[in-house]
């Protein structure tokens, strides 16, 4: 099998794309078996021919996918392969057939339209034109009503991703979790000015606190500790100890302590290891030359880079790729990483274009 990347018209507006091992082609659609960007193994994808716009199978993101492969860092922690293997003895070379195997499995499944929309939820019917698709709704519910969709609208659908198999899981035990918050997690929602994070959140556990900052733990999407992180608490408008999030987030650190796959890139030690609550100009100053991941209230998105430059009022960081300088004021910092699985992440990543 071929590791391959591909770009799809669906993914145009996000600059997104597919990474993964290519087993089908045909007239009709690409079957792979998705890669997540650490190169760990992901469910079956199978992606409509007509919406593919280009496959390439050399790149900056393959090469840094191979750079983990090659040292042995791609794995399956969420035991995705087995139920894959199985689904690919049937040869998945159309979204007919796989909308077919959903159903007779009854998986849940990713499916993205051409518009670029994404579903997610159970089908409940399966036909030559369309299909029919109970959702899954922000409060994790199945919604009882069906979504029709013809198969001539779809981009991408997915099978065996592995938050969908986590909630599956959780259906059976959810009610053990709800209202209860047994590891005190937290949603933090910061007053960011960038329209396309307003009304996200930070969701995880603070671990101290000083007058300035919280020192938090965050989780990822699927409960992993994803970093340990400065949090400035001006910024914090409102935080919330329960909700649906909340109560399906408990249920994957469960699952995650449980397999041993809580904290992938040993994060934790680091926190331990603190004896006071640093201040933002005390991870920049002691970071170096190092790179660093900064939330900044005027800016769009994290800001990664190296640091440049530090004074009293604020730093400078440079872009590793762009090698663009941006200017910080230590007062505008939301939220600042002392470490993290995207910093790491980066590190390999230019350690294997470096290669």
């Amino acid at each position: 099998m071929k590791l391959v990347e591909l770009h799809t018209k669906a993914d145009q507006l996000s600059g997104s794309y597919y990474l993964g091992y290519l087993v089908y082609q045909s007239a009709d659609a690409a079957t792979l078996i998705s890669l997540d960007d650490d190169a760990n193994a992901g469910g079956v994808l199978v992606i409509n021919s007509q919406d593919i716009l280009t496959s390439v199978d050399e790149s900056p993101s393959l090469a840094y996918c191979q750079h983990l492969i090659d040292e042995g860092k791609s794995t399956d922690p969420f035991a995705l392969m087995p139920l894959n293997q199985e689904l690919l003895k049937t040869p998945l070379t159309s979204l007919s057939a796989a909308s077919q195997a959903a159903l007779e499995k009854d998986l849940v499944v990713n499916i993205t339209l051409t518009s670029g929309i994404v579903y997610t939820g159970i089908i409940a019917l399966a036909g030559p034109t369309e299909i029919q698709l109970k959702q899954i709704g922000d409060d994790y519910e199945l919604d009882p009503l069906c979504l029709v969709i013809p198969l001539s609208a779809i981009s991408s659908l997915e099978l065996n991703a592995p938050l969908n198999k986590l909630w599956k899981k959780y259906q059976a035990v959810k009610e053990q979790f709800a209202g209860q918050n047994p590891y005190g997690l937290v949603e933090l929602y910061l007053d960011w000015l960038d329209d396309a994070r307003f009304g996200s959140c930070l969701l995880g556990l603070v671990l101290d606190q000083s007058d300035q900052f919280l020192l938090f733990e965050s989780l990822n999407d699927y409960g992993q500790l994803e970093s340990i992180c400065l949090v400035n608490r001006e910024d914090v408008v409102h935080e919330s100890v329960n909700s649906a999030a909340i109560d399906f987030s408990s249920f994957l650190v469960a699952y995650n302590q449980k397999n041993e796959i809580f904290d992938p890139g040993h994060l934790g030690k680091l926190a331990q290891s603190l004896d006071h609550v640093p201040t933002a100009r005390e991870v920049i100053e002691k970071a170096g030359k190092q790179l660093v991941s900064v939330d900044d209230y005027e800016l769009a998105g994290e800001n990664l880079g190296y640091v440049t430059a530090v004074d009293e009022a604020g730093f400078t960081i440079e872009d590793p790729e762009s090698g663009q300088e941006v200017s910080h004021l230590f007062e505008n910092v939301c939220a600042l990483d002392l470490a993290s699985t995207e910093l790491e992440k980066m590190r390999e990543f230019l350690a294997a274009q470096n290669q």
